[in-house]
């Protein structure tokens, strides 16, 4: 799957480029009272007062109001979260939610959020959980959703809460625990029946179908994430959950040692999305709709339909130049940097973008995102320089796990210009990121590809 605004003076900024004292934040959220200052750091965004970067502040607010927590588990490179931030959020359907829930968004690229991410592991960016003031899992979602789909999240975590909820939403809850502990064969076995048991009219089964292939995935079970794929790929809906079902699906497929079932779902997994795609009416976000775009071009190029692909991705291009120019402000801009700039490099024409991301960047002064993209683009045209000098903007700025791929993209540049020096220097640097960061941040596979570019210096195979 390919942040948070704060709406002042009608500018949307980030929190932590601005921030309301307490008394605003009182007046805006929660009435104040002794009892209640662990709610005093909700600030409000559109209809929703979320808590900040604070899980033990948003979990003390839930207890003391006896309500569920919502987390958005997010990230400031993340597109997704951007757009379900920017979008679903500021709709008028959730202000009836502000009392029955308390909203947290987590960064989990803070190393001051590690305890958190340690308890609630996101599947892919965003994941949303709903918890209960005892910490356990009242309900989870992963990736894009639209205003139905997390308003129906909602009402499962507040049923699941009351002790409500039939038998397949009881073994679908026992599956999103387990996905949450990365227990991935406990989250199968809980998906497969909670889909066995469910009628046609389940208002999960998209929701389980995305989170059981995800679990497939993670198993390594090819045969079994191919099976369910074909199985339910005309069931999965015509969400983003549904064109993350196909790209889930074509991924096993590409696995797969079997040509010719290969080549059958590839040619269903296309169809398939071309006819999502085609639907005006389906829950498709800008950025839901430009990803699905993506997925369908890269299985056009797999199929051997290199034409039919570089149409798509003009369509791609057209689709978010326009979104670009509509966004009435810099962090909706934020939303399409990277769609943009990848399907701009596929179409070879990485430096036609870089004038407005160098705009945005100077809108954006404490930003590390459109400085982190423009050194990629710069780099992918060829301009080591100038790549070189928007990367180190960006390392300026980074923190957490995001910066141990920055230094990566720092020494790819330092290689692409014959500097092995400069290579070892920031090959070293990410070892060094990826050891010190805290276990629920640490990733051991992130360890181990930095470790073998860092041998590879010098020999010309360092990725």
């Amino acid at each position: 799957m390919r942040g948070a605004p704060y709406i002042i003076e009608g500018v949307l900024s980030r929190p932590h480029m601005v921030r309301f004292g307490a008394l605003v934040a009182c007046m805006l959220a929660i009435a104040c009272s002794p009892g209640n200052q662990p709610c005093a750091k909700a600030e409000k965004r559109g209809p929703i007062a979320w808590i900040e970067d604070d899980y033990g502040a948003a979990l003390a607010c839930a207890r003391a109001k006896k309500v569920p927590l919502v987390l958005d588990m997010w990230a400031p490179w993340c597109h997704t979260c951007l757009s379900m931030q920017t979008t679903v959020f500021m709709d008028n359907a959730f202000a009836g939610d502000a009392t029955k829930f308390v909203f947290a968004a987590i960064d989990t690229e803070r190393e001051a959020n590690a305890e958190a991410v340690g308890k609630f592991a996101p599947s892919a960016w965003p994941t949303f959980y709903v918890i209960g003031t005892d910490e356990s899992v009242l309900a989870r979602f992963i990736g894009a959703a639209s205003v139905q789909q997390f308003r129906e999240f909602l009402d499962s975590g507040a049923r699941a809460a009351a002790g409500g909820g039939a038998a397949a939403d009881a073994r679908f809850l026992g599956g999103q625990r387990a996905l949450s502990k990365k227990d991935f064969a406990t989250a199968d076995t809980e998906f497969t029946a909670a889909l066995g048991m469910a009628p046609e009219t389940w208002p999960h089964r998209a929701e389980a179908l995305h989170a059981a292939i995800l679990a497939k995935s993670k198993l390594g079970d090819t045969t079994g994430c191919l099976d369910l794929a074909d199985k339910y790929l005309d069931a999965a809906g015509t969400s983003a959950l549904a064109t993350n079902f196909v790209k889930s699906g074509l991924g096993c497929a590409s696995k797969s040692i079997d040509a010719a079932r290969v080549t059958a779902f590839r040619d269903r997994g296309i169809k398939r999305l071309q006819t999502i795609l085609a639907d005006k009416s389906a829950p498709l976000s800008i950025d839901d709709r430009a990803e699905a775009l993506g997925y369908l071009r890269d299985a056009l190029d797999e199929s051997g339909k290199p034409a039919d692909a570089k149409q798509v991705a003009e369509q791609l291009r057209t689709l978010l130049d326009d979104a670009m120019a509509k966004a009435t402000t810099p962090l909706a801009k934020m939303t399409h940097l990277w769609l943009r700039a990848e399907v701009y490099a596929y179409l070879k024409r990485p430096l036609d973008l870089v004038h407005d991301y160098e705009a945005l960047a100077r809108e954006l002064p404490k930003e590390y995102e459109p400085r982190a993209r423009l050194g990629w683009l710069y780099l992918q045209g060829g301009k080591y320089t100038e790549a070189a000098k928007w990367t180190d903007e960006a390392l300026a700025l980074v923190y957490g796990p995001r910066k141990g791929r920055l230094l990566a993209q720092r020494a790819e540049i330092a290689k692409a210009a014959g500097d092995v020096a400069t290579e070892r220097k920031y090959r070293e640097q990410a070892v060094k990121l990826w050891e010190s960061l805290p276990p629920a941040q640490r990733s051991q596979e992130n360890l181990e590809k930095a470790q073998a570019a860092l041998a590879a210096v010098g020999s010309g195979s360092a990725r």
